[in-house]
């Protein structure tokens, strides 16, 4: 079956939009076989979360259908740095290259907000692997599942990377990694740290801003994660580089179950240093 889009050029555009958005931000896509190392998640203070890329499959009939792997969503449950799935939903049938959807528009063209309503962040959703895990509801046992909807917490893909850059919500957790221990690692906190070392940069002469990243390069890092039992305001809690370790390197073990036929990851780490507020 021929995928809507091709992974890599999906890929490609996605990182383009990050590396445009965030310049000091980036992105890592691990090859098939290779661990996410704590290292990868940043160097330097800021956000980092983890990303999966599912293309559809175009179908005989003309539509598309996401087929996700259940048991590669149950690993990305247990994942400290939180997980989400990114998918895009064709607005055309059949083929791109034919549709009359594309018109007189390039594919190429589909990564720059020039083609408007085309363009691929308009039909590009965005939701956390515990969400789509709901949503799917797949019975015991079940090694994949058609994407039927949405869950009913979800993001556009623009909606997304507004909140993500404002630290997010209970809905949109994401790691963080800053300078220091905190008392009371709470969201609200962990926002505050990131604020505070915006505003040093800010008021480093530009000559010296490189000094000033190198230095925070050299500092320990505290990589703090979302409490999952956590109730009331958000907490966080410090994770260790060896529990992180462990646990993003389970992430991309290759598991073949018995007639289940090996799904790649596509799973990237993105990282956004410091914190821009509205």
């Amino acid at each position: 079956m021929a995928r809507s889009i091709p992974e890599k050029t999906f890929e490609h555009w996605a990182s383009m939009y990050v590396a445009h958005r965030f310049p000091l931000g980036g992105l890592w896509w691990p090859s098939t076989g290779e661990d996410i190392h704590v290292r990868d998640l940043g160097t330097v203070p800021g956000k980092s979360l983890l990303l999966e890329a599912k293309v559809p499959e175009q179908q005989p009939n003309g539509s598309h259908k996401i087929i996700i792997d259940v048991l590669q969503l149950t690993k990305y449950l247990a994942s400290p740095v939180p997980v989400y799935y990114v998918f895009p939903t064709p607005p055309w049938i059949g083929d791109l290259a034919t549709s009359a959807w594309l018109g007189f528009e390039r594919r190429a063209d589909l990564a720059y907000r020039r083609a408007s309503h085309r363009w691929f962040g308009e039909w590009t959703k965005v939701c956390t692997a515990a969400d789509l895990h709901a949503h799917l509801a797949a019975t015991t046992g079940a090694k994949s599942s058609t994407l039927k909807g949405l869950p009913s917490i979800h993001w556009t893909w623009r909606e997304f990377w507004r909140e993500f850059r404002n630290c997010g919500s209970a809905a949109l957790p994401s790691a963080y990694i800053v300078d220091g221990p905190l008392a009371s690692p709470s969201r609200d906190a962990l926002r505050g740290r990131l604020e505070a070392l915006r505003r040093r940069r800010s008021r480093v002469r530009e000559s010296q801003r490189d000094h000033f990243l190198e230095s925070l390069r050299d500092t320990t890092r505290y990589v703090y994660v979302p409490e999952r039992s956590s109730k009331g305001p958000e907490q966080y809690h410090l994770a260790s580089e060896d529990e992180l370790s462990v646990s993003l390197a389970a992430l991309l073990e290759i598991e073949t179950a018995p007639g289940l036929e090996t799904v790649a990851n596509n799973l990237s780490v993105c990282h956004v240093p410091f914190t821009v507020l509205n």
